[in-house]
């Protein structure tokens, strides 16, 4: 099965929550920042089409709850994204108090791993904040230059997403999935906290 236009106007129909991209959203009034949400892609898979989330610290696809607490909306089953163009940093979408910031650790040690960290507290020595971007003909997020994600089982249903850094099983994980990750930007953002344990 193709990813289509009409399966994507479904799913935002569907939702309520998804619309066409663009930089300037209500609640967004920086124009050098983009809110979104992501969406999995992965033909004849049980990840295809399913939203990013965000749990303990890692980003997760198919959660079946996310267990965050929101201001601006109802509870959210999906993660909302703000991409700040200037610097390439990519965080969740909060009050800003505190904020919820992600990093990548390419390194050895680290192989790929994607999380976020809360307010000031620090990332692990070789993490990467920057690097972020969307790629304008695709939709797709990239991270330092490359659309190549991977989704690896988690627990039950859920699968944790990390990006590709050469390591088709990375971090202890097997069975991961090689993904696209398509943005897809938020008509009406919910301010979220997500859990940090």
């Amino acid at each position: 099965m193709q990813f289509t236009t009409l399966a994507l106007s479904a799913l935002s129909a569907a939702t309520g929550v998804f619309g066409a991209p663009t930089s300037q959203e209500a609640g967004n009034p920086n124009p050098d920042s983009v809110i979104f949400g992501v969406m999995s892609i992965r033909s004849a898979s049980p990840v295809h089409l399913t939203a990013w989330g965000a749990m303990n610290k890692g980003i997760f696809t198919n959660l079946s709850n996310q267990d965050a607490q929101c201001y601006n909306g109802p509870a959210q089953n999906s993660a909302t994204f703000v991409l700040n163009k200037a610097d390439g940093t990519l965080s969740l979408y909060t009050d800003g108090k505190p904020w919820q910031q992600l990093f990548v650790d390419r390194s050895g040690m680290g192989q790929g791993i994607m999380q976020y960290t809360t307010g000031a507290e620090p990332g692990p020595r070789n993490a990467e904040r920057g690097g972020w971007a969307i790629d304008e003909a695709s939709q797709h997020l990239t991270f330092a230059g490359s659309d190549a994600f991977l989704a690896c089982p988690s627990d039950a249903d859920s699968y944790r997403i990390l990006p590709y850094v050469g390591i088709e099983n990375p971090a202890g994980y097997t069975g991961c999935l090689s993904i696209a990750a398509r943005v897809v930007v938020a008509e009406n953002p919910v301010k979220c906290l997500y859990s940090q344990n």
